[in-house]
């Protein structure tokens, strides 16, 4: 009983910070200068019948890329924060956004703001981001459920964002938000692009040894048995 009153509580506080948060002039309400857009890592499709709610091989090397592409290319020296799809803790449905993000959450230190009512809360939790004084002046780095990506950038202020198909894993959106405009100045990339550019390979120049693993590991696995 106390905890479903907390939670009403605190709703409603979220409800009061949003309809205060409209009340202000566009220049005055605290907005992230950026926010990157990206899908969950690539998935493979149980052949079995079974449940398999994790990242594949090729998702997770994925992810390990995105933690050197994103602040070398995108968001260098900027303030970072890191937000994702939730998940049922008790079968893992719906992990692999958090474990697209996990490995650019350990390159950068930033901790990952989980939202366990995004499958039916998407819009609003854009509208949530908008409003949160934190992220002001920042980026944001979000990886989403694609069925429910269109419904969270409708709430970020883009209402025209396409479906996104079933088997596209590799684009990224740049929403950036300028004072006094209401909605945000909109870029579309490629995640296979970005990895040919020179900001990306100097980093990866440098050496890290668990891509080079997972990449190992991929090659391996490609090969198949000798």
């Amino acid at each position: 009983m106390v905890g479903g009153a907390v939670s009403a509580a605190m709703r409603l506080a979220g409800l009061a910070g949003l309809a205060a948060s409209a009340l202000l002039p566009a220049a005055a309400r605290a907005v992230p200068e950026l926010v990157v857009l990206v899908r969950h890592g690539h998935k493979d499709v149980p052949v079995d019948g079974g449940d398999n709610y994790n990242l594949s091989e090729t998702g997770l090397l994925q992810a390990l890329r995105l933690s050197h592409l994103l602040p070398a290319c995108l968001v260098p020296r900027q303030r970072l924060h890191l937000a994702s799809y939730g998940f049922d803790r008790t079968t893992g449905k719906n992990a692999r956004s958090y474990q697209t993000l996990i490995p650019l959450a350990v390159a950068t230190g930033v901790n990952i703001q989980l939202f366990q009512e995004a499958d039916h809360r998407s819009e609003q939790i854009g509208r949530q981001l908008l409003a949160d004084p934190q992220l002001n002046g920042g980026v944001l780095v979000v990886a989403w459920e694609h069925r429910r990506l269109p419904l969270l950038a409708r709430g970020l202020g883009w209402t025209q964002m396409p479906r996104i198909d079933d088997d596209d894993f590799d684009r990224v959106w740049l929403l950036r938000y300028r004072p006094s405009v209401p909605t945000p100045e909109v870029t579309l990339l490629s995640q296979a692009s970005l990895l040919q550019q020179d900001c990306y390979r100097t980093v990866t120049a440098e050496g890290h040894p668990l891509q080079r693993l997972a990449e190992q590991l991929l090659e391996s696995l490609h090969q198949g048995p000798r």
